[in-house]
């Protein structure tokens, strides 16, 4: 099996980067990550010189996330050009972080329902936006991974069977998929079918639990999962994501207000010693 990258998600323990989260950089390197995944959800409020500096005197690499920002979209007419405009902002603050790659729910605010599935020009409008967002992203370097969520937090892109038609339809190197198990546990019939369906495309994978506790303490087919990951040669990062539930912010978007380990460095250390026990080269 392939031996990956392992990194972390900073919201295991916050959703700023602030002084104090810097100050983590060095610990999650000790724990033995190579990389931490930084959260952008509103690049003008990061002091991006120093989150890089951070990264790099810590010896971590590191990837971003973001979620479309409340208000905008890239899927509806009247709020597209502006959330095309935000993304590509977001692109370029990720870039200066000396991330390669930005993932997450890009295409509607996570929450954001309406009662129904995404319609024709919805569709049409996300390919047009990601084109345009993906242009900006190949001119700084930059890979962009769309995340389908489960069907409780969006109505937008559900399964990796949609993602791969959108990604069909947008058709641009720079642009592909995050797949998280978490999201394909609740909504694919098999993860590891659903891997080897998306194939090239995917350009991203977030390591998370059936209930977002510690990686391999539930009911997660990891074997598969790897396996398949292997099977479609995928060489990217693997990232430990879950969330800490005192972080008001994040409770109400991803519905999580108990503690899902003992701490969230038990959760990291936890997580990183059962996917080094699988990740041997």
């Amino acid at each position: 099996m392939h031996s990956h990258q392992l990194g972390v998600h900073l919201m295991v323990w916050s959703g700023r980067i602030t002084a104090d989260e810097m100050a983590l950089f060095p610990l999650i390197s000790a724990m033995g990550y190579n990389g931490v995944e930084l959260p952008i959800f509103d690049p003008t409020a990061l002091d991006l010189p120093a989150i890089r500096q951070a990264c790099l005197d810590s010896g971590l690499a590191c990837t971003a996330s973001t979620a479309m920002a409340p208000g905008l979209s890239l899927i509806d007419d009247d709020r597209r050009t502006q959330g095309v405009a935000w993304l590509q902002n977001v692109v370029r603050a990720a870039s200066a972080l000396g991330a390669g790659l930005l993932c997450g729910p890009m295409a509607v605010p996570v929450g954001e329902l309406r009662g129904r599935g995404f319609t024709r020009q919805e569709f049409d409008n996300c390919v047009r936006s990601l084109q345009e967002v993906g242009a900006v992203a190949a001119a700084e370097g930059v890979i962009l991974a769309l995340e389908p969520l489960n069907r409780f937090e969006t109505f937008m892109l559900n399964t990796v069977q949609d993602g791969v038609r959108l990604m069909d339809a947008v058709d641009q190197p720079s642009v592909g998929l995050l797949l998280d198990t978490f999201h394909m546990h609740i909504e694919e019939k098999s993860t590891p079918d659903a891997i080897r369906r998306a194939g090239t495309h995917i350009k991203h994978f977030h390591c998370s639990e059936n209930d977002r506790g510690s990686v391999g303490s539930g009911q997660v087919d990891w074997t598969g999962t790897l396996q398949a990951l292997a099977d479609v040669q995928y060489d990217g990062w693997l990232v430990v994501e879950s969330f800490n539930a005192v972080i008001p912010e994040l409770a109400g978007a991803t519905c999580i207000w108990r503690p899902l380990a003992e701490s969230p460095d038990a959760l990291a250390k936890e997580s990183l010693s059962f996917l080094n026990s699988r990740n041997t080269a």
